[in-house]
């Protein structure tokens, strides 16, 4: 509880910083924002640790391979990377480019994972007893 109430105050605070900053120096508005969203980004580290220990955790209670969990993972921060930068340049205006970011992040996860839909498609098979 506490995790969520300090992120959300250092973005409160930071958001009125760069709102009083935006209309004089829009670039100092922007250097603030983008370090707020790095720092809060670099907190937050520690706990894709523990999900990622308790995703491995699971999946190997259930004796999935582990290529599909590192697949799984990657696809996870794949989109996390992907819609931070999104962000980051629908914030600075560029919104088109953020347009261009989100479908890279959409494609790129899909292509990663194909692999999973066909074992998912397979083991569908199987269980319907198509060969």
């Amino acid at each position: 509880m506490m995790d969520i109430t300090l992120v959300c105050v250092i973005s409160v605070v930071s958001f009125t910083f760069s709102l009083g900053l935006k209309k004089y120096h829009p670039s100092i508005s922007l250097i603030i924002i983008l370090f707020t969203s790095v720092m809060i980004l670099l907190y937050l580290l520690d706990y894709f640790g523990e999900v990622t220990s308790y995703i491995k955790e699971l999946f190997n209670s259930v004796n999935i391979k582990s290529e599909y969990i590192t697949l799984l993972l990657k696809c996870t921060g794949i989109c996390f990377i992907t819609e931070f930068t999104c962000d980051v340049c629908k914030e600075s205006g560029y919104t088109s480019l953020s347009s261009q970011i989100s479908l890279a992040g959409k494609v790129i996860t899909l292509i990663m994972a194909l692999p999973l839909f066909k074992e998912v498609l397979s083991i569908s098979l199987s269980l319907a007893g198509v060969q």
